[in-house]
């Protein structure tokens, strides 16, 4: 974001709204090249938070306001350094934690809230095995990459010459390539077995000691998959991705802690060639501002505004973004149920529905009766199906599916294992968190942000929401299966311990497996009511895979292409590579994109896809895919 030099100049006079634009606009580019720098670091908040604190402070000094950018990154990379001085006076073993705790480290929100996939994930994976300098580069050089920083700002942030930052960058680059090569290697499906061997105690944590022995294997050895030795250049595959939203502990409290910190240093700042600039001294210097608590104050409602400002950034033109702006976390809310989502009471009688002739014989009513304890006993609605009734102590009937919604959310975010509990111990009995089947059957991809029926789910955040669906790979550290609410995209990105929204449901059961009848080339699903192709077509664009479909003749009946809530009942959670019964469905690529009917609201030019890998959806550059029709 680019601030003009009029607010600028305003903002050094001392007003109070040009204050709070520049604090909102650069907040997001400071966390960005912070939190890449420093991978995540527990002290991430408080670096941001020294770092702008110091902007705004030292702000009426700035010569040049046409250099404020880069005079910016200067300060923040400062903050950085003197960071890692104070962490390694401290005697820390290691300054960038790659071992994500509560929350997770800058990298893995770069691939879950960018929704980073193949090479692009394999870049963000490969710069946690960096070494500090090198990150700080990367950092830098990411933005200037994505678009939002030229060669002469990521200069003058080096406190260097043009000249000399492009050598540094070529150095990291070289760095960078060695350690995707590692990455690959690591994530072959058939991994090397002599790298087996090399990396034998290895406690799976990136650091120099192993990358130089997994490195000096790579150079050796015959035996590793080719892809390990290879890649598209890291500059394109960086277009595009611009800047990861501010998370909830950055943004929500981005000033907790603060008293004492940052009013002593005198930052400098550049002319945008390399040369110093003073950057205006003691901390009481912002003639008309309120001094150190009202920079705090105004720093914070900036942070406030930039979790709104993040969004813009994901949702705009770029083709690999997907934002998720959480809350800032909380305590566990009482089991007791709350005005806000309110359980239902055992006294109420339970409404009957009016069947549809589009539900499944299977669903007799909403009573109870008609619901049997299995996975998905229940037609997945298709957007003009839905229906939804609102009952009396606040909780929502879907009168499709017959299961029984929390009218909003529940309070605050919680983990994997918090959600779980909260949605256990609501009153009333039967309330559990949604299997991922049971959470897509609210999605409604013609809207987005949120991505729900407004009027029968109102208060919705466009942000993710936990599953009680675990992936099916159980390497440590354990992740689960989120969905966002901003568009409806489903991701297994989310380690358990991380923090997401929680909406509980009640219904007879959430487990079991389809039962699933094969005849003639199609598989019957009699728990959804739905008919499938049994076979995979041939690769074709989405407009050719409609097509495909109107025209298949099979059996008899109107085939179609089927919507994204419908193919995701095909999904089989506890499988990977395909994440489906190959019983029933043995042609199913193990990586490829399955076609659905529907389009995408933020970008209606593109149309939704599931692939079977592990389930997981996107419709953002796709251009190929495969079909499997429905009736």
């Amino acid at each position: 974001m680019r601030i003009s030099h009029r607010v600028v100049a305003a903002a050094q006079r001392g007003d109070g709204p040009a204050r709070e634009q520049v604090a909102e606009g650069y907040l997001p580019l400071v966390h960005n090249v912070v939190g890449r720098a420093l991978n995540g670091h527990p002290d991430v908040e408080d670096v941001v938070q020294e770092t702008m604190l110091l902007v705004l402070r030292d702000l009426p000094g700035l010569r040049q306001p046409q250099n404020i950018r880069a005079w910016v990154l200067t300060i923040a990379m400062r903050q950085i350094h003197a960071h890692r001085e104070r962490a390694a006076a401290a005697a820390h073993v290691a300054v960038l934690p790659t071992v994500p705790g509560p929350a997770a480290d800058f990298e893995e929100l770069a691939i879950l809230r960018l929704r980073l996939t193949g090479e692009r994930r394999q870049v963000a994976e490969a710069s946690r095995w960096l070494d500090d300098e090198d990150r700080g580069v990367l950092a830098l050089w990411w933005q200037e990459a994505a678009g939002e920083l030229d060669r002469g700002e990521v200069a003058a942030a080096l406190d260097t010459t043009t000249a000399y930052a492009a050598v540094r960058i070529q150095r990291m680059r070289a760095q960078l390539d060695r350690c995707r090569m590692l990455v690959a290697a690591l994530e072959a499906r058939t991994r090397c077995p002599e790298l087996d061997a090399t990396i034998a105690g290895w406690d799976e944590r990136p650091g120099p000691l192993w990358r130089k022995r997994i490195d000096r294997h790579l150079r050796e050895c015959q035996k590793c998959p080719e892809e390990a030795r290879g890649g598209i250049a890291v500059e394109q595959l960086l277009v595009g991705c611009a800047l990861v939203p501010i998370p909830t502990a950055t943004a929500g409290g981005a000033l907790r802690g603060t008293e004492g910190t940052g009013g002593t240093e005198s930052t400098g700042g550049t002319n945008g060639g390399g040369g110093a600039e003073s950057a205006g001294g003691a901390a009481g210097s912002g003639a008309g501002t309120a001094g150190r608590s009202g920079v705090k104050a105004l720093v914070a409602s900036a942070a406030a505004v930039a979790v709104v400002v993040g969004g813009v950034f994901a949702y705009s033109s770029r083709s690999e973004l997907e934002v998720t702006a959480s809350v800032a976390p909380s305590v566990i809310a009482s089991p007791a149920v709350t005005s806000a989502s309110p359980a239902p009471s055992p006294s109420k009688a339970k409404p009957k529905a009016v069947v549809t002739p589009s539900q499944s014989s299977t669903t007799t009513g909403c009573g109870g009766e008609g619901r049997a304890s299995r996975w998905a006993s229940w037609p997945m609605p298709s957007v003009k199906t839905a229906s939804y009734r609102k009952l009396a102590n606040g909780t929502v009937r879907d009168q499709v599916t017959c299961l029984e919604w929390q009218g909003t959310p529940a309070p605050g975010v919680y983990t994997f294992a918090e959600a779980k509990a909260y949605c256990a111990k609501l009153g009333g009995g039967g309330w559990h968190l949604p299997t991922r089947v049971e959470l897509m059957s609210i999605v409604d991809v013609s809207r987005s942000g949120p991505a729900i029926d407004t009027k029968a789910f109102p208060g919705t955040p466009a942000r993710f929401f936990w599953t009680s669906t675990p992936w099916a790979v159980t390497k440590t550290p354990l992740r689960a299966w989120i969905i966002n609410f901003y568009e409806g995209l489903a991701s297994n990105g989310a380690f358990q311990t991380g923090e997401f929204n929680a909406r509980c449901v009640r219904s007879a059961g959430g487990s079991g497996r389809p039962g699933y009848r094969v005849a003639a080339g199609q598989v019957t699903d009699p728990e959804t009511g739905l008919t499938w192709q049994r076979a995979t077509s041939k690769e074709m664009t989405a407009a050719q895979a409609t097509a495909y479909c109107d025209a298949l003749e099979l059996g008899g009946g109107a085939w179609r292409l089927p919507t994204l809530r419908e193919l995701a009942t095909t999904v089989d959670d506890s499988r990977v590579a395909p994440a489906i019964d190959t019983g029933a469905f043995p042609d199913t690529l193990k990586k490829g994109w399955y076609w659905t009917s529907d389009r995408s609201e933020p970008e209606p030019d593109r149309r939704w896809a599931l692939n079977y890998d592990d389930g997981y959806t996107n419709y953002r550059d796709i251009s190929a895919g495969y079909a499997r029709c429905v009736r």
